[in-house]
């Protein structure tokens, strides 16, 4: 976490706001700060999550430049006239992730990740890898909103059916109207997994099929 001393917002910046419940997340502009004293949102009270919104609920933020800044921050005001807005706490510190620090790769993978808090079979959801690095991968089904959740992922390797099993956070969610969109962090990965995903990111490079091989794994 890195001192947030100076101001890092623009006005008309985008950002995408989640609650930490499991309410849905959504997309909004940066209509104005103080700094050190709150950051006014634009508030789309119709649609996803953000009409439960209510002062002391605690958010999730993150802004998309080179690098994701994302900081908790809490609802200080909701209103609605005489504009929409959402008046958050103006953060004290953020976690900023270099977007570079490890290569993705677009795949179209059929994976499946169990909630861990749970740890139930009917907690088990499916759905596709879009992209994986050694860090991490973006995953898109139709998941249950679940940001800040520790899950087990596991997918296999097209061209050779070996199974790969690895514990995760999910560190975003974007709800889409053709599912959820959740970003996973990898944890704890002993040394077999990641020398498995190495190998796998090396092979991406390499071969010249791999996109056919990939393809044939939607069925």
């Amino acid at each position: 976490m890195d001192p947030c001393g100076e101001p890092r917002f623009q006005i008309q910046e985008q950002v995408y706001v989640e609650p930490t419940a499991s309410s849905p997340g959504f997309h909004t502009i940066v209509l104005g700060f103080k700094v050190s004293h709150c950051l006014i949102l634009e508030h789309p009270f119709e649609g996803m999550g953000a009409h439960r919104l209510k002062a002391g609920d605690v958010l999730w933020i993150r802004c998309f430049k080179e690098k994701v800044v994302r900081f908790r921050a809490r609802v200080l005001r909701v209103l609605r006239e005489p504009l929409p807005m959402l008046i958050v706490e103006y953060p004290k510190t953020v976690e900023e992730i270099d977007l570079r620090e490890s290569e993705r790769k677009k795949v179209f993978l059929r994976g499946a990740f169990l909630d861990l808090k749970e740890r139930r079979s009917d907690r088990a959801w499916e759905g596709y890898i879009l992209d994986i690095s050694e860090t991490g991968c973006l995953m898109w089904g139709e998941f249950v909103h679940l940001v800040d959740r520790d899950v087990l992922l596991s997918f296999r390797i097209p061209w050779t059916g070996e199974l790969i099993k690895a514990k995760a956070k999910v560190v975003r969610c974007e709800v889409t109207d053709k599912g959820v969109r959740s970003g996973l962090k990898f944890l704890e990965m002993d040394e077999s997994t990641k020398e498995k995903i190495k190998a796998f990111m090396k092979v991406l490079d390499e071969r010249t099929d791999v996109a056919k091989l990939i393809s044939e794994s939607r069925t």
